[in-house]
């Protein structure tokens, strides 16, 4: 079980990591995440869920949004009363599922967490687990060691519990075979294309055409009511100042102070968890006799060591530099040169053998390198306080204001005018929908007024003024002839190509073949022998059309299709084939196999889910 885990870390809980690190956690304070002591919001099985884990729930999901969306998002699914109920329930479930993992006994141990974080693709370089990497992520974060290795211990017991009830599933022989002949299903396809007329201008479409589309149809026919705005815009780059070079040199240096040592030692080592401490000493020590007996190390740990995720390669662990590992392992490795063994080590998990496989020294980068981002650091800290103070100052200053020249000359600040845009948005800053809501509202639109400080993103506001608006209206039948004449000339083509389609396979069911009508119309015919379900080298309309006929030996039967880009298709089929089991191989059928393995466990897994929700007292508070 613990093996499926590590063969899976790399997808789900790797895309953990990295959202739980992109949420600025010092927005809330981290060490809250772990204790207790704020506000409840709901109750599972009388564990508490706080307002702070919800907030930063719903601060996650914001930030997913927001990213997805490259930043043109309808700030109306992202507001805070929108997300909340999802987010909660989204708690609720997890609270479940780890306290239903706890019930079940379900525990992760130190070592496999330390191989687990060593693994991640994402605290690696060049394929080799990064400390420094590491620890500036988490640092980035404001999230500690300890912190971030307790939540990856909660995902990994949720999803070792989830795995063994999704991993208890299995297939029959009689599925695979049906499945094997649904999926290998083949057919004999004769057919012809009749196509849409490529020149439109040919089809004559009379006035009278176009007057009784345009009354059957006047409501298509209407213009999008339109505004233009003036408005201010604050953002927080605006009140970015020089940073001294003393300062960006103070800041370089704390940076390089908060890394973690620049020594990083790359350790392997051999574990026993499951004998006394007796027996546990007494192994070891006799495998250290056999190392000094010019054993191989790697060899040993495959053969010897209880820890299943560095066992297979030969113990080692990766990189550290100082505090991946547990306290009295770091002690012993921080003793040893390359290529020496240490001698049995107690921590919490077991007893160690530990071999030091080498020592490097971590990378520093260098002042220039960094010297962009931290200068716009520092800038951002010292302009946060003024962007606040200047955006309360814009609110308080536009407030029943007549226009924004005021507020623009006291702030220093210029009054821009956008392009027109309708309900369905501009561009830029015009694509947001709360600017958009607020243009159309009731106090821009009607009442002249200003608007509210809108928040684009949390260190970006505007205020706006309407400055023209123009009222949907009725078109002309002038205005739209041409685009309704093409219109019908399509509808009229379409009509022309299924109306012979239609001709020609009532001549095939009065006796006449594909062959005869096709060399009489001057077309093309085709015949696909052994077309497979879901094969290439036709359209998908038309493959989908004659399996749907479903008939069986070498009865043969005729329709037509239609595609999407106006064609006919006349087919016939014959000699339509079930796909035998026989013709897979084993690996075809261990694939399938697998296949619906996985599909059967995603649904027990999410009715197991379903049910202990059902089952849990869930008190909403």
């Amino acid at each position: 079980m613990l093996q499926n885990i590590r063969d899976n870390i790399q997808g789900t809980i790797a895309k953990i990591i990295v959202a739980l690190i992109a949420i600025p956690f010092a927005l809330f304070g981290v060490e809250a995440f772990f204790t207790g002591g704020e506000p409840a919001v709901a109750k599972v099985d009388g564990e508490e869920i706080t307002e702070r884990e919800l907030a930063r729930s719903i601060e996650m999901e914001r930030r997913r949004i927001i990213n997805q969306a490259e930043g043109v998002v309808d700030s109306s699914i992202i507001d805070e009363e929108t997300l909340r109920g999802p987010a909660l329930e989204g708690l609720v479930g997890r609270k479940v599922l780890q306290v239903a993992a706890r019930d079940a006994g379900i525990k992760i141990g130190d070592e496999f967490i330390n191989s687990v974080i060593v693994e991640d693709p994402t605290f690696q370089e060049n394929g080799v687990f990064s400390q420094a990497r590491f620890q500036g992520l988490l640092a980035a974060s404001g999230l500690g060691v300890d912190n971030y290795r307790s939540m990856l211990r909660e995902d990994l017991q949720i999803q070792q519990l989830l795995s063994g009830v999704a991993d208890s599933e299995f297939v029959l022989p009689q599925e695979l075979g049906d499945l094997s002949r649904l999926t290998q299903q083949s057919l004999r396809l004769r057919y012809m294309t009749i196509n849409v007329v490529e020149d439109l201008e040919s089809i004559e479409v009379s006035d009278d055409e176009i007057q009784t589309y345009f009354e059957d149809n006047v409501d298509d026919f209407m213009t999008e009511e339109t505004v233009s705005v003036d408005y201010l815009e604050l953002r927080i780059e605006m009140l970015f100042e020089p940073v001294a070079e003393e300062d960006l040199r103070v800041a370089y240096q704390q940076r390089l102070d908060a890394m973690p040592p620049a020594i990083s030692r790359r350790a392997a080592h051999i574990m026993l968890e499951s004998l006394d401490d007796d027996e546990a000493l007494s192994r070891l020590q006799a495998l250290r006799a056999e190392l000094d007996n010019g054993a191989d190390f790697a060899e040993l740990a495959r053969q010897n060591s209880e820890d299943t995720g560095s066992a297979e390669e030969g113990g080692d662990l990766g990189f550290s530099a100082g505090d991946a590992f547990p306290e009295e392992f770091e002690a012993a490795l921080a003793t040893l040169a390359p290529g020496e063994v240490s001698e049995p080590v107690q921590t919490d998990s077991g007893w160690h053998l530990i071999k030091l496989l080498d020592v490097r020294e971590l990378d520093r980068p260098s002042f220039e390198s960094l010297r962009a981002e931290i200068e716009e650091q520092l800038q951002r800290e010292a302009a946060e306080p003024l962007f606040v103070e200047r955006a309360e100052e814009l609110a308080d200053l536009t407030f029943n204001s007549d226009g924004l020249s005021d507020a623009a000359d006291a702030l220093d600040l210029i009054v821009q005018q956008s392009d027109t845009f309708s309900r369905s948005g501009g561009e830029g800053l015009f694509a947001n929908q709360s600017v958009i809501k607020a243009a159309f509202g009731n106090d821009v639109l009607t009442r002249d007024m200003n608007s509210e400080l809108i928040e684009i993103e949390p260190e970006h506001v505007v205020v706006i003024h309407k400055n023209q608006y123009q009222a949907a209206r009725q078109k002309d039948l002038a205005e739209v002839a041409d685009q309704i004449r093409v219109v019908l000339r399509e509808a009229k083509a379409r009509e022309q190509v299924l109306q012979q389609a239609e001709e020609m396979l009532a001549a095939i069911g009065d006796g006449a073949t594909i062959e005869e009508l096709a060399n009489n119309n001057k077309l093309e015919w085709q015949l696909i022998d052994g077309h497979r379900r879901g094969g290439d080298g036709i359209a998908e309309e038309l493959s989908e059309a004659a399996f749907a006929l479903q008939r069986s030996g070498n009865e043969v039967d005729s329709s037509l299709v239609s595609l999407a880009n106006g064609d006919a298709v006349v087919f016939q089929v014959s000699e339509f084939k079930d796909g035998p089991v026989e013709t897979l191989d084993g690996q075809q059928l261990s694939t399938i196999s697998r296949l619906i393995i996985q599909g059967r466990g995603r649904e027990v897994a999410a009715e197991y889910q379903q049910e202990l929700r059902d089952r849990a007292g869930v008190e909403l508070l």
